[in-house]
Formats: structure tokens, sequence, C-alpha cells
């Protein structure tokens, strides 16, 4: 069972207000149940934005408030903007942009309606503010109170003498609870436990995108023209060994299809072999000319069933097995290269532009069957989804294909990572630890 942290805080005595507190001291106290470690401060702290109409919302807006700051997090809000005596629209949808996470709470009220929109627009601050959230990408966690809440009939739009009074809050709602909601809420101190639970699920989220995805793969563009059957002698060779010296503890390399000229198979099953004898390299991934993920598959898995298609593939591992390998990495390099430059070059061999086929997406399918991973998971801008880390843990192959959307100057780019996932998970259940250790005491 998930344990949590209590934390005590000084209820009223006099007149009760919407949830049944009363809003002056005394010496009794409520506790605010909150899941443990929600007091732990990611670094860096997450800029949180915190928007809702005001006067109906009070209360939770300062359970949310204290729980985040409590948590270390920057949190901006309506709260700043009243002490300041104002609440100026230009600088709110500036304060959303420059967030990391836009949260939005709604009632029953949708708001005050500024009257310097453009024509035929009339949307309420904290729409305004909800809308300027999505168009900068950021993430949205939406937070309802409960139809079944009880709440004051004053503090409900669709209880005013306007017939149409409540309909923009319910189509506010509607698309919050479609797109993103995060949690329906009866009470401040439910709201500043449910908020408390996702902002952790997000901050572990955003710190497992930024320490996990990091750049796992090295283009194949780092070896020339090898791919495209640029003969193996000089500059071509002398790219090889770089590439294979400098791949290091690196998983996987990516291999660009383009058009399906760029590739042979003579020379994918050359560079397989070089991979899985001289590297560390786990997976070659394969793209198309978008940048689209469309296999992956082990360097094992590639010279195994290369071989079984062309039998030249497999006259190449008959030779090599003829004569003793090196562990040096230069001198089996040209081992191999003057092995292949035997077999298949003019006089003694047919010509490699005889025997190779250019390698496509649907002929890698055909080529390597069920050994072709054909799925990968997609992460956008926002970063992984909780299902997506579930679907990472539970994998049932130990390299996890990722391609990661960037956008860079409103240019979308995609970045293909391969994931390893006992690290993914190991590093997930630290986070998890690390967020149950409170930073400081709570009194």
């Amino acid at each position: 069972m998930r344990s949590s942290v209590s934390v005590v805080v000084a209820p009223a005595s006099k007149t009760t207000n919407a949830w049944g507190a009363s809003p002056q001291r005394s010496s009794g106290a409520h506790k605010i149940k909150l899941p443990a470690g929600s007091f732990t401060a990611y670094h860096p702290a997450m800029k949180i934005y915190i928007s809702s109409t005001y006067q109906d919302l009070i209360e939770p807006r300062a359970a949310v408030d204290r729980t985040l700051r409590r948590m270390g997090h920057d949190v901006i809000g309506m709260e700043q903007y009243v002490a300041e005596g104002s609440k100026p629209l230009v600088r709110c949808l500036a304060d959303v942009r420059n967030a990391d996470l836009y949260v939005v709470i709604v009632a029953w009220r949708y708001g005050y309606v500024p009257h310097d929109q453009a024509a035929g627009a009339a949307f309420s601050i904290t729409h305004l503010e909800y809308k300027e959230a999505v168009t900068a990408g950021k993430p949205v966690l939406a937070f309802l109170l409960d139809p079944d809440a009880p709440w004051p009939p004053n503090r409900v739009d669709a209880m005013g003498s306007d017939a149409n009074a409540g309909v923009n809050v319910a189509a506010l709602r509607s698309e919050l609870g479609t797109n993103y909601l995060a949690g329906m809420f009866r009470t401040p101190d439910d709201l500043a436990s449910q908020v408390a639970a996702a902002v952790s699920a997000q901050g572990i989220n955003r710190f497992m995108v930024d320490r996990v995805l990091v750049q796992t793969s090295v283009g194949s563009g780092d070896m020339g023209a090898f791919g495209e059957g640029t003969d193996l002698f000089d500059s071509t060779i002398l790219s090889i060994k770089a590439m294979v010296a400098g791949t290091g503890s690196t998983r996987a390399l990516v291999i660009y299809l383009g058009s399906g000229d760029q590739w042979w198979s003579t020379r994918l099953f050359l560079l397989a072999n070089l991979l899985r004898t001289l590297t560390s390299i786990r997976q070659l991934v394969f793209c198309d000319s978008q940048g689209r993920f469309c296999g992956m598959a082990s360097p094992d898995a590639i010279v195994d069933r290369l071989a079984t298609v062309f039998p030249i593939c497999a006259r190449f591992l008959e030779l090599l097995r003829t004569n003793e390998g090196s562990s040096d990495t230069q001198r089996e390099t040209d081992r191999q290269i003057n092995t292949w430059n035997s077999l298949v070059t003019v006089p003694n061999g047919p010509g490699e532009q005889m025997i190779k086929v250019g390698v496509r997406a649907e002929l890698l399918e055909r080529w390597l069957g069920e050994r072709l991973i054909t799925r990968c998971i997609r992460v956008d801008q926002l970063g992984l989804t909780m299902a997506q880390v579930l679907q990472i843990v539970d994998s049932l192959v130990p390299d996890v294909p990722i391609e990661r959307l960037q956008t860079i100057d409103t240019t979308v780019t995609r970045d293909l990572h391969v994931v390893d996932r006992d690290a993914f998970a190991f590093e997930l259940a630290r986070e998890w630890v690390r967020t149950g250790i409170p930073r400081n005491p709570i009194r």
C-alpha cells in the first residue's frame, strides 16, 4: 500500500465556508493527505503556473500554492497579481509561456472576460491562459470540481438570471475533461493531494526524459559513402575505422535508408558483421527519408538473416572462419574488408554492383521477418506519458526504440534513441525512492 505524509493545518471556528470549514483559526486541526515524497524538490525545480477564477477558489488555490512551494517549486499565480493590485492579461500570458507546467482549476464560474479581444472573441482570462499554454506546448494538468461536491449557488454561473449563463464554463470543463483531466476534487485538501501527485509524476517524467533519452546512437552519416557502395579503399576504410573506434558504449547505430538507394544490402551485411565483432552496439535503427522510424534489429540478426538470403554473404562468413581474427580494431577491420574485396570484386568475384540490392523498409521486413522490431514509442514535445513509461518497463525486449519529436525554430525534427529497459526501470525506481525522502522537516 502506498504511504502518505500528513501535514497539520489549523482550521477555523466561526462561520463555515464552501468546504464546511470556518474562516478563522482555532485550536483544532485537520490534515491534508499528500503522497509520500511530495515535498522533494526536483533538480531543477519547476516553474508552475496556477490558473483559475479567484474569488470562488481562494481556499483551493491556497492549498495548492502551499503544497507546491513545500515541494520546492516556483509557483506563479493570481496571488502575486492581487498583491500588486492588477492582473494585466499580457503579463499573465507571458508568465504562462515562461512556465514549465500549467495547472488549471475549474469549478462552476467561467470568470472575467476582457473586452480588448479580437472581433468575435469572448474568452475569459482563465480560458485565454489555457489556450496560451496549449499553443506554447506546455504540459497541462486540469483539475475539475466534482459535480457531486456541495457548492454555494452564488458561485455557480448557471444559477444566474441569464438563460445562457453556465454555457461557457460547461464547454471549458468538457474540453479540459476530455483532453487534460488530471483529477476531480471535492475539497482543498483533496485538490492539494491530487496536484502533488500529478506534479510529482510530471517532474519524474521530465527528469527521466532529459536523463534517459540522451543521444544513445550515432548516425550512419559518420561513415561517408560506405553504404552507397563506394570502393573499399583509402578514405572509405578510414571512415569505417573511425566510426568503429568512436562508438564506445553507444547502444545503437541509426541507419538512414532514404528512398531505398542509400544503402546496399551487401554493405549493410558487412557493417553488421563489423559491429558485432568489434563494438558494443546492440541494435541498428532504421529510418526513412523523413527521419521516421521503420525498424530495429541487432547486428547478429542482420548477419544471420542476410547470410540465409544471399549466398555470397554466407560464403564470406565461411572464409572468415578459415583464418584467425584479431582483437585489434584496425587489424580486424582490415582483415574483414580484404576478405570481402577478394570475394566480390572483379576479376575474382562477380562485382558488388551485380549482387547488391537497395535496402528499403519493406525488404527489411521480408529479409529479417520476426527479428525486425517494427514498433517504437513516439514521444512528443511534452515528454513521456505515464502509459509510455509503463510500455518501456513492461517491454519484452531489453532495447526499446524511441522516436522523440523536437521543435527547433518552428521546425519539427525526429530523434531516434534506444533505451535500455532495465536501466530505465532502475532509474525510475531510484527517482521514486528519492521523492520519498523529504528535503526539509515538515512541521
